[in-house]
């Protein structure tokens, strides 16, 4: 018992330089407000971004001149028009939204990471997997229009938040302070755009065989967006007993950085997980779903807390996926 007294104790103390400007509000708007765009700090280096810009635009322009050539051809049938004009209406709600949202930070001094994983993160990122349930019917033709919906969302990505944008287009650049936490600086596109790519390659071969709207493929998903959505709010708010965690990426080095989650946050994995599982339990046998009660929400906590900062999409999604193929194919 002393033992455990000592680590909480220890964990209530703990210190992080990545992430001292959560040390009280006013260190915190004084740092956000001092340079709100992020475009003024002589320290950050940007050609890294670009570099990653450019290898993107090159391998997402690639992916989809090869779909829409395989389309030309007759090998994959032509995209419905209407998905494309429910992608482009997403949008632009996602850019209203930033807009409106970082108008709220600057007026109501909200934090940026409230916004970002309350109000945004879950548009943002189940936007093209929505728009794909209510469009497609046939399995075959998801996986074609997913993948052209997912080059397209990162070139959007790109256009409305690579820095030398942002410095020529001013409504992008107060638009992405409603993104762009603090501790993240310069990194949040880059972070941003790899943990989609790594959950992209996750649930792909999931969405190939088992279809869309498999159960396999939604409850991971949506414990990674309200889950890990309220994990930080949750942390940063009523956080007592800290825990350390690092970046796949960060000051030019791997497996660097010190940033910070929380017991109280990783909770939120756990409450989550047990909430999503409920609203699905009619598509579990009574076996099945004791099983996944048991032990689901267990191993989706330990997967967001260990896993890398910004990151952790990927770990939810091949432990989640991965647990429930075992879960429904062998009990």
């Amino acid at each position: 018992m002393e033992k455990i007294s000592t680590m909480l104790a220890n964990m209530r103390n703990l210190k992080s330089a990545t992430m001292s400007a959560h040390e009280s509000r006013d260190i915190y708007f004084k740092t956000l407000f001092a340079d709100p765009y992020g475009l003024k700090n002589k320290k950050y280096d940007w050609g890294g971004e670009n570099t990653f810009v450019y290898f993107s635009l090159l391998v997402y322009g690639i992916g989809i001149a090869t779909l829409l050539a395989l389309e030309a051809n007759g090998v994959l049938p032509e995209i419905n028009p209407n998905i494309y004009f429910a992608f482009i209406f997403a949008v632009f709600i996602e850019l209203l939204g930033k807009v409106v949202f970082s108008w709220s930070i600057h007026r109501f001094k909200i934090k940026i990471n409230y916004i970002r994983k309350l109000a945004i993160r879950p548009w943002r990122k189940l936007k093209i997997y929505v728009i794909t349930l209510f469009f497609v019917i046939e399995g075959k033709d998801a996986v074609h229009i997913i993948c052209m919906l997912f080059f397209m969302d990162q070139l959007k990505t790109i256009f409305t938040e690579w820095n030398v944008i942002r410095r020529r287009v001013p409504i992008l650049a107060y638009a992405f302070v409603a993104w762009d936490r603090i501790e993240d600086r310069p990194y949040t596109l880059r972070y941003d755009m790899l943990e989609d790519i790594l959950r992209f390659i996750v649930y792909l071969p999931f969405i190939i065989i088992f279809g869309k709207a498999s159960i396999i493929i939604m409850i991971p998903n949506l414990i990674n967006e309200f889950g890990d959505g309220l994990a930080e709010p949750v942390g940063i708010r009523f956080g007592r007993h800290k825990y350390r965690t690092r970046s796949l990426w960060y000051n030019g080095k791997f497996w660097n950085g010190d940033f910070q989650r929380s017991l109280e946050g990783s909770a939120m994995v756990y409450i989550i997980s047990v909430v999503v599982l409920l609203m699905y339990s009619d598509l579990f046998t009574s076996t099945q779903l004791i099983i996944s009660l048991i032990f689901l929400p267990i191993i989706m906590t330990v997967a967001e807390a260990f896993s890398p900062h910004t990151n952790d999409g990927p770990m939810l999604a091949l432990t989640g996926c991965s647990f429930l193929w075992v879960t429904m194919n062998f009990t």
